[in-house]
């Protein structure tokens, strides 16, 4: 994918979008912070700093079902590659 300067993004959205700048930015910091928080929460989970219930509650449970998935699916290549399957 290429890589397009940021400021060219934020002109498209502004074109795009018919919004200002200063909403744009907000948005994005917005969207960040609730992608950064959820990857921090599947980590969180993964590692065992927080129950089940509670990663329930924070992720929903059909992106916590995902995420049981994936690691299952991780623990099963793992043990595949060192010959224990």
């Amino acid at each position: 994918m290429p890589q397009i300067d940021t400021m060219k993004e934020l002109d498209f959205l502004i074109q795009e979008t018919g919004k200002d700048s200063g909403n744009i930015l907000a948005m994005a910091v917005q969207e960040g912070v609730h992608l950064l928080f959820k990857r921090q929460v599947a980590e969180a989970y993964i590692n065992n700093r927080i129950d089940r219930e509670k990663a329930v509650l924070l992720l929903g449970d059909e992106q916590l079902a995902d995420l049981d998935y994936a690691w299952k699916a991780v623990e099963s290549d793992i043990k595949w590659g060192m010959g224990n399957a």
